[in-house]
């Protein structure tokens, strides 16, 4: 079975966000659908180990933000490669909250769509949440980020936490940087995809990676 096959599959990259009146839960997802139109329906897939999963339970209610073309990897890497526990996602950016009072950015999001979960379905590894929605508002005329565009584009990789995630294969493969005038070196992180460059032969020991903060040991030298 050739599983490369799967990143055929046209998706794109979206901001799925909750409140609890507790906590706050933020993470990049690369499944996010409309179902039904009548009740409008869409769905998103979380992982169950994602903080946002059970933040999302408890709460009911969700937020599904599109992703435009506008964002970069540090963005995707604070919502995507950081945990909500850990960091206060929205620090230093817009934040507005919906109807249901879950918080969004305006800043590289071209729609936002706030959902009621109608149901919370169990399936293995991640959790699928269909939500009715109760309000939807268009942010930007900016193009949506497509799972294609960040891999070849920005080169991104895809976590192990992702719905589309193929163990053992990396939809970046072959996807080199841009040529720099002048001996420069280019590192990868093999987690996150960021790609560093450097005129130094090596990266230093205590070198982090700026968006997932994995140290050299994680990168690979791509030129």
């Amino acid at each position: 079975m050739d599983s490369t096959a799967l990143f055929k599959f046209s998706s794109g990259l979206y901001i799925v966000s909750a409140t609890d009146g507790e906590r706050t839960g933020a993470c990049i997802i690369n499944t996010g659908l409309q179902l039904t139109s009548e009740p409008l329906q869409v769905e998103v897939v979380v992982n169950k180990k994602n903080y946002t999963c059970d933040v999302i339970k408890e709460a009911g209610h969700f937020a599904l933000s599109v992703v435009s073309e506008r964002a970069d990897m540090p963005f995707i890497g604070t919502f995507g490669f950081k945990c909500s526990a850990d960091i206060d996602k929205f620090s230093g950016l817009p934040t507005e909250t919906t109807d249901m009072f879950d918080p969004y950015t305006t800043e590289n999001t071209c729609a936002v769509i706030s959902c009621a979960v109608a149901q919370a379905i169990d399936v293995g590894t991640h959790v699928i949440f269909v939500g009715e929605v109760t309000d939807a508002r268009n942010l930007s005329d900016d193009a949506p980020m497509t799972y294609s565009y960040y891999h070849t584009v920005l080169r991104g990789k895809t976590p192990p936490k992702a719905s589309a995630f193929v163990p053992g294969e990396d939809a970046t493969k072959g996807a080199r940087p841009a040529k720099a005038a002048g001996p420069l070196h280019h590192f990868r992180c093999m987690v996150c995809g960021y790609v560093h460059e450097t005129p130094d032969e090596e990266l230093p020991a205590d070198f982090k990676c700026p968006l997932c903060g994995f140290g050299p040991e994680k990168f690979e030298r791509i030129d």
